[in-house]
Order: structure tokens, then sequence, then C-alpha cells
């Protein structure tokens, strides 16, 4: 795919949040463009706390979900753009349906020690106001605000269907059903259940539990949370239903309205100003002249061991990536990863001219974990060529990201290779993605 002439990226935004907010501006010198990466012009902003009216409150039905607290980050983030759709179409029907962000629990790969790292906000991570041009959202503290109590009336739990599917058919289906055994950490007490409820626990309760076994994707559950007479309806274990349409153009007007945080947009531009090459004439339409590498190593290097597309070491991924820089001519190399300090220091000696984003211990506390992943993913996004490890979800979103910036598919949808591999397009050895490109006609 062609970039688009129209569609400038890195420090479109750098410049717009930058001198916007109460950051100080990195750079004065950088040229304006034409569109700001991840707007989505003239549709619904999000809801104000406080300015609804009484009788608008009262037309509200409130959309909350929750997934599968083993499930990381990026993944959550593609299965919000499953909510957000179908928030989407339960407003075909009913204009009330707003959606009630779910606050983030501590994750399993957001394991920096002495931070604190728990019921945290959307707006933490993401531009809320973006997120509300696709749908109306608010945030949980605001949703427990505006209904004035710490309930919920409805919980949804989505399962799938004992003994699997039918004959080996797969079909889309649903039912209210029986609990199967020891599968959620709701209970009753009292007259009313008490669940994990985002981390608040015992804080929050619902009037009413049911589990549900279902197959199929999130439209299958439009009828039933219509056909509900509850005012606000948790449906958990959301990731067990599919997108709509994976990669059509809903599905990317719903990823281009989750635009970054402006302080980790600002985070991200000020290293790249401070230790990636600058701009030149020409390069708006192909990002800054750097390679990026996603090098995802921890439990994924442990549990893919052998895989392919996973680099056995450090010297073997140093090895892909010095040839990566010959190939494009790029002399600085940025590196994503959440190698440990050793392998750090073993991949730097291999790779002198290498960078890497690592916050201080405060700014840590402030940005958090999932902050961190963002201004990486952000800076990735804006090189001039990305290669990832694949099947990693935190490389899908860098694509994504590219492919919403307008970057070059053939500098986009790339990917490391194991060891042993003859070149870089080793089909054997080198995992490379699908090529999800957008459908035409999305600026």
């Amino acid at each position: 795919m062609a970039p688009r002439a129209d569609t400038f990226w890195l420090l479109t935004v750098g410049v717009v949040l930058l001198c916007s907010t109460r950051l100080p501006c990195a750079s004065q010198a950088i040229d304006d463009a034409d569109d700001v990466a991840f707007g989505v012009p003239g549709q619904q902003g999000p809801l104000k706390v406080g300015v609804a009216q009484p009788e608008e409150i009262e037309r509200r039905r409130y959309f909350l979900y929750d997934v599968n607290m083993g499930e990381g980050f990026n993944l959550r983030r593609d299965v919000y753009m499953r909510a957000a759709q179908l928030v989407k179409e339960l407003r075909k029907t009913d204009q009330g349906w707003v959606m009630v962000l779910p606050p983030f629990r501590h994750l399993y790969h957001w394991q920096s020690p002495g931070v604190y790292q728990d019921a945290v906000a959307w707006s933490k991570f993401f531009n809320v106001e973006e997120l509300g041009k696709y749908i109306p959202v608010m945030e949980f503290d605001q949703y427990l605000t505006e209904t004035k109590g710490t309930s919920v009336d409805q919980v949804f739990y989505l399962q799938g269907y004992e003994g699997g599917w039918t004959d080996g058919k797969w079909e889309e289906k649903i039912d209210v059903a029986k609990c199967l055994k020891d599968r959620h950490e709701y209970y009753e007490k009292d007259g009313q259940w008490d669940g994990p409820f985002f981390g608040y626990y015992d804080a929050i309760h619902a009037k009413d539990f049911k589990c549900v076994s279902v197959q199929g994707t999130v439209l299958i559950l439009k009828d039933m949370l219509l056909k509900s007479p509850s005012k606000s309806i948790l449906v958990d274990r959301f990731e067990t239903v599919l997108h709509p349409v994976f990669g059509d153009t809903d599905y990317w007007l719903a990823r281009k309205s989750m635009g970054y945080a402006d302080h980790l947009k600002a985070e991200a531009v000020k290293f790249m100003e401070e230790h990636l090459p600058k701009m030149t004439a020409g390069d708006k339409k192909k990002g800054l002249p750097y390679l990026a590498i996603h090098l995802r190593r921890g439990d994924f290097a442990r549990s893919y061991k052998g895989s392919k597309g996973v680099p056995g070491s450090m010297k073997s991924a140093a090895k892909q990536i010095k040839e990566a820089m010959e190939r494009t001519g790029l002399e600085i190399v940025y590196i994503a990863t959440d190698a440990s300090d050793k392998e750090l220091k073993a991949l730097k000696k291999l790779l002198p001219t290498m960078e890497h984003y690592k916050p201080s211990k405060r700014r840590l506390n402030e940005l958090l974990d999932g902050g961190v992943a963002i201004v990486e993913q952000w800076i990735c996004a804006n090189a001039r060529h990305f290669i990832g490890t694949n099947p990693s979800t935190f490389t899908f979103r860098i694509n994504e990201d590219r492919e919403l910036l307008g970057m070059p598919v053939e500098s986009t949808y790339n990917g490391l290779c194991s060891d042993g591999y003859k070149n870089h397009n080793d089909e054997e050895k080198c995992e490379h993605p699908t090529k999800w490109t957008m459908p035409k006609g999305i600026v």
C-alpha cells in the first residue's frame, strides 16, 4: 500500500500535543502536517459527568465488560474493539447505550517492582476523547459518580458449551446456562453477588448473576442485551466472543479511535528527538531514518523456544539486525524488548548503535508499565523500517499503528527468524505477519 500523502504521523502529533498541553514543547521546529493520526472527526465526543441532564441519565444504559485476568495488555486492546463494535450496534436500536471503560487490573506482564498498577483508568494510556468519537465512553469512576452507587444490575458471565462443539461442528449460538464448575470467581452473599470487579472486589456488587454459554461473534449478544430489563450490564470473559468481521472498515475505525494519551506520545517524541536521527526533507511519508525492532523475550521466548520466528539468543538476534541494517541502509537501531538487563548488555556489545528506552524510577511510577509499552510502540511505529516478533500482540499493535500512519507495507509487516535461517525470507524459519491493511477511504 502506498503511503497516504494527507496523513502524517510522529511529529505532527508531537507538536500538537506537546505545545497544547502542560508539558514543555520538545521542539517548535517540526513542520505542521495535514492531519493528526487517530482522529475520527464528525462523530460523538466523550461523555462529560455532571453535564448530562437527569432525563438524559434516566435514558442511559451502561455496558461494562471484563476479560480473563491472565490476558495481556495488548490482547485487551483488541477485546476493547470487539466491545466497542457491539455498543455501536446496540446504539442503532437504543441511543441510550454507553460504554463504561473497565479499569486495568495489575496484569501479569506488569512486573516492575514497587509500582502500584491496579484499578488503572484508561486515561493513563489512551486519549479518552478520541475513544469517544467512535462510541460514547466514560471511565468507571464516572459511572459510579453518575449512578450514585457501587453496583451493577446484571452480570453475564460468558463460557463455552459443556463438551465443546456439537459433533465437531462450529455454529453461532447462545444460551443462558448452568455455570460450568469452578469457572468463575463470583459468589452470592446477602442477596447480592460479589466478585473481582476490576480489582475492587467487595467494594462493588451485582444484583444478579447468570452464566451464558456462547460461541460466535460479539453481535450474538445483541438481542440478549436489548431484551434485558437491567440498566447496567457487565459482560465478563468478553474475550470469548469474536470480531464481527476482522479487518473491515468498522474494525479500523474502532482501532483508529484508540489514540494514545498525549503525555505518552510526548514522552516518545522527547526520546526520539534526543536519541534518534532527525527527520530530513522527504522523510514525512517514510518514517524517521532508524530501524526499529521488537524483540520479545521473557516468558514468550521460553514458551516459543525453537519456534519459527523466535531467535534463540542475543547473538542470533544481533546477526539478523545487522543484516537488516545493511539491507535498509539504516545506521541506528531502536530495540523495544522485555529482555533482561543481562541480555540487553550483551546485545549492546553486539550492536554499538543500539538505542533503548528505559525510564527513571520516578518516571516509571508516573507512566506505569502499560505506558512504557505504548511509548516503545510509538517509537517503533514512527521508524523507517520495522521488524517484529510474531505472533506477539505487542508487534501486532505496532503493525496497526504503522498502517494508520500510512507507512509502506514493505517496511511494516516484517518478522524475525529462528536460528538456522538462510535469509530473511526463509519461509521455514522466518515468521512474517499477515498484511492486514486498511480499506481505502479511512483517513
